[in-house]
């Protein structure tokens, strides 16, 4: 194993942590302009909801560029430190997060059911619009995860070379 697998895996973490925040940053964006130029009520109930959403994903993608930024500056050390108990740090590590890859999509799952059920049966303006904004963080989420768990199974072979 090299240590620039897993640079490279960190490098894809910010790189990913900068998607996130600017899709969080579009939602703010976007929330304000439904706001300040839709005509509609519906338009203007997308405020919060997708402020919400926004704020969530900015919190995330800031979060991972800098925990992952943080981490880069130490991982050539700890490396050189001592190789085979980092690679073992490395695989624990990345085994210990897995769990959260089903769960994402259970939570994905749970979003669209619960927006496809709001926009069914209830017709508040507000409420839809809280469906919408739970379709675009489930999309998302699930978007988010999917490319996660691909570089994470690579990194995992790497590691297990």
């Amino acid at each position: 194993m090299e240590i620039q697998n897993t640079i490279n895996w960190h490098h894809g973490e910010i790189f990913e942590g900068k998607f996130i925040l600017g899709f969080g940053l579009f939602l703010i964006i976007t929330s304000l302009l439904f706001y300040f130029l839709g005509n509609t009520p519906t338009a203007k109930a997308l405020l919060f909801p997708l402020l919400v959403a926004g704020g969530v994903f900015v919190a995330i993608g800031a979060s991972m560029n800098f925990s992952n930024q943080k981490i880069v500056a130490g991982v050539e050390a700890a490396y050189a430190k001592d190789k085979s108990a980092f690679v073992e740090a490395e695989k624990k590590r990345v085994e210990d997060f897995q769990y959260l890859y089903p769960m994402s999509i259970g939570i994905s799952l749970a979003c669209f059911l619960i927006a496809l059920g709001l926009l069914y049966f209830v017709k508040n303006v507000h409420w839809q619009a809280i469906a919408i904004s739970l379709i675009f963080f489930g999309t998302a989420f699930a978007i988010i995860d999917y490319f996660s768990k691909e570089r994470a199974n690579i990194y995992y072979e790497q590691l297990n070379s």
